[in-house]
């Protein structure tokens, strides 16, 4: 009897150091494989341990006397539950440390996305600056080439100045009101625009008849005795209502504009000035 009960408690005892050593290696293997997982994988694997050593020490304080684990090995799973508790603290801070990073992170993914649309945006700014660049180039490149053709054939300011009076003179310097840079037409008015005003359609019947009209009004106003009237200019100046004057000629009555003749004779002035001096111009 005494030697089965022997022989049992040996079993049992070895059944626990199979155990034990069972829960170590598992331990180990634990270990080698959290240093290469994530941080959220090694948390795991540090509560399945915890799990399974407090299962342990449960199993062995409920256990019969005569089946619980000695002393040294009963402090020993006891450090590495405590072990594992205080890995589990430092992965905990580890995780949070991790967490503050993450966030960290996050704003900094924002911020590079706004610096990414600043970067797209200055970009853009660039090309239209390198086009504008490239186009005041090459129009400085022909401008260097006009300077350079002119360097080599020079032409003296005196026939420029020739040059300009004699346009001045024979051409009008007002350019048309619609005419801007790069307009083919001429900056004055051609000869064909000219044929098609007042001066080219003298011709006409009915300018004509207006001259041959102004003519016969120049004649009543030429000198005779003084204060002698023609006989045939007598009686035919009448007043109308409206305040005008009309003279007879012939069988009509032609109407006589009696304002305004001072500032007409002005602008009859500044006219004959300004073709004496393109005259004296052009002969110079």
């Amino acid at each position: 009897m005494e030697r089965s009960l022997s022989t049992m408690l040996s079993v049992s005892m070895s059944i626990l150091s199979i155990n034990l050593n069972e829960i170590l290696v598992y331990v180990l293997v634990a270990v080698l494989k959290m240093s290469q997982i994530s941080t959220k994988e090694k948390l795991l694997y540090i509560i399945d341990d915890m799990e399974l050593i407090a299962k342990e020490i449960i199993e062995n304080a409920i256990a019969p006397k005569s089946s619980k684990l000695s002393g040294p090995e009963y402090i020993q799973i006891t450090d590495l539950l405590v072990s594992k508790n205080n890995e589990l603290k430092e992965t905990l801070q580890l995780a949070a440390e991790q967490a503050q990073i993450n966030k960290k992170l996050d704003i900094l993914k924002i911020e590079v996305e706004r610096q990414d649309q600043d970067i797209n945006h200055l970009q853009k700014q660039l090309k239209e600056a390198e086009q504008i660049l490239s186009t005041a180039i090459y129009q400085a490149n022909q401008k260097l080439q006009s300077i350079a053709k002119a360097n080599r054939k020079p032409v003296s300011s005196e026939e420029l100045i020739k040059f300009a009076h004699r346009i001045s003179a024979s051409n009008a310097i007002c350019a048309p009101l619609t005419w801007q840079q790069g307009d083919p037409r001429r900056p004055y008015p051609t000869d064909i625009e000219m044929r098609l005003g007042l001066l080219g359609r003298l011709g006409d019947p009915m300018n004509g008849h207006l001259m041959a009209q102004q003519n016969s009004i120049s004649d009543l106003h030429r000198p005779g005795q003084p204060g002698e009237i023609p006989a045939a200019q007598q009686n035919q100046f009448a007043w109308h209502p409206s305040g005008e004057m009309h003279i007879s000629v012939g069988q009509g009555t032609v109407p006589m504009d009696t304002r305004n003749h001072k500032q007409e004779n002005e602008d009859v002035e500044v006219m004959s000035t300004d073709s004496s001096s393109s005259s004296s111009s052009d002969s110079q």
